[in-house]
């Protein structure tokens, strides 16, 4: 193969260089007019027309695109709207633990608030967000905030 190769390039080489490829180009016969001077006649070098190769299929770049995989991303708390639902003010830390889980953030700033947080992303287009918000009297709840929970449905 390598042999093969050298030959077709030696000959294309070989083939640029020759003389037989010069070629004197026809002038149309013109009356001569003592006006004009005459100019020497000169040759034009063409290139050779090489071959045209064309891409194998194989390596063609306008394959079909590839989907990347995007998975689904669920950060914070997953919550039920059933147990969302059985909070009731005056019950204790543990009883709202023990209901819908730990939260997502206790922040040491405000010891009293229980902020429970979600987010997910499905197959990297669908989003769902929601917050519950629950605030403590010392061991006894004393606030629900449910403004936020529009994201949350019967299937989450």
């Amino acid at each position: 193969m390598k042999r093969l190769t050298l030959i077709v390039l030696a000959f294309t080489i070989l083939g640029g260089c020759s003389n037989s490829l010069l070629e004197t180009p026809e002038t149309p016969e013109t009356p001569e007019t003592p006006e004009t001077p005459e100019t020497p006649e000169t040759t034009m070098f063409t290139m050779p027309e090489f071959p045209k190769f064309t891409m194998p299929s194989w390596l063609d770049f306008s394959m079909p695109s590839i989907d990347v995989y995007k998975p689904s991303i669920m950060q914070g708390s997953v919550l039920e709207i059933e147990s969302v639902e059985k909070l009731q003010l005056g019950m204790s830390k543990s009883a709202v633990m023990n209901l819908i889980g730990s939260p997502s953030i206790m922040d040491p700033f405000h010891q009293y608030q229980w902020d429970y947080i979600h987010h997910s992303t499905l197959n990297g287009e669908q989003v769902i967000h929601y917050r519950l918000r629950l605030v403590f009297d010392g061991e006894v709840l004393a606030e629900i905030d449910k403004s936020e929970l529009s994201g949350l449905t019967d299937n989450q």
